[in-house]
């Protein structure tokens, strides 16, 4: 028979699991983390944007005119798109600085002219269009744009091309420029200083500093930084400015409440229609 004494020390050893504490202090400690922030976080904005992104490429191919339609069609409240400059200088609207991954073509599109560009396939049929297509596109239907001028660095006068063209389309007042680059936002607004500009900002990015690049009255964090540190979004409002959130490899109807929860003023994504549908149900 054990001693009363040795079965208690037993039954003691067994009651006490110091691994237990830590498990569930690791379950409270994120619970007070988000929880602290929805008790401060300050008054959802009452009409959060719907920012179709490239058009929205669950739906179309990317940066076409048939993904822009289709984001009209859905009722997108944005038409987001990447401007890149031909070897001729003229805008067209494609993402990456090469045109293998979206066209069935090859080449740096700075190497490439407009007519060499336009003969290719950029899926489904159709062609990479110019800048002043979309802009066009867009002004027809009464949709704002949010241009990205991208890789600056490549093409000098991109930025001057970019604010000539709304200009001429008399559309300054529907457009937002966007860039990673804050000396391209700080050229745009020297060149025109009616434009309205927004820094983006990217992975290991959570500070969304208090001095904005080309006096932006709008901010594009990532949307798993946010995620991480939603802290920017109260920053961004604090400071008075607006937040459209971007997408990395996140982007799920989930998370998309999850953000508008969190105070997001905006939704830049590539499935316009499942935000549309959240959008028109809340």
């Amino acid at each position: 028979m054990d001693d009363p004494n040795t079965a208690a020390k037993k039954s003691s050893k067994r009651r006490f699991r110091p691994g237990c504490g830590w498990f569930i202090a690791l379950l409270l400690l994120p619970l007070a983390y988000y929880g602290l922030y929805f008790i401060l976080r300050r008054p959802l904005p009452e009409n959060p944007q719907l920012l179709a992104h490239r058009g929205g490429p669950v739906h179309a191919p990317e940066n076409t005119l048939a993904a822009f339609r289709n984001a009209i069609a859905i009722g997108a409240d944005w038409l987001e798109m990447d401007v890149q400059v031909t070897k001729d200088g003229e805008l067209v609207v494609i993402h990456d600085e090469t045109v293998d991954r979206t066209t069935n073509g090859s080449g740096a599109v700075r190497d490439l002219t407009l007519e060499e560009i336009r003969a290719l396939d950029a899926g489904n049929g159709e062609q990479v269009p110019t800048f002043e297509e979309v802009i066009t596109l867009a002004k027809e239907a009464g949709v704002r744009i949010m241009p990205e001028a991208k890789s600056p660095g490549l093409y000098p006068g991109l930025e001057a091309k970019m604010v000539e063209a709304i200009v001429e389309a008399d559309y300054v007042d529907m457009t937002l420029i966007q860039s990673f680059e804050p000396q391209a936002l700080e050229t745009i607004k020297a060149l025109n200083p009616d434009i309205q500009v927004c820094p983006l900002y990217g992975i290991g990015q959570f500070d969304l500093g208090r001095a904005q690049p080309g006096q932006a009255d709008t901010v594009c964090p990532m949307a798993e930084m946010v995620v991480l540190y939603p802290w920017m979004l109260r920053q961004a409002h604090a400071e008075g400015y607006r937040a459209f959130v971007w997408f990395g490899v996140i982007e799920n109807p989930l998370v998309m409440r999850v953000i508008l929860a969190l105070g997001a003023d905006g939704l830049m994504v590539d499935n316009p229609l499942a935000l549309a549908d959240i959008l028109n149900h809340e």
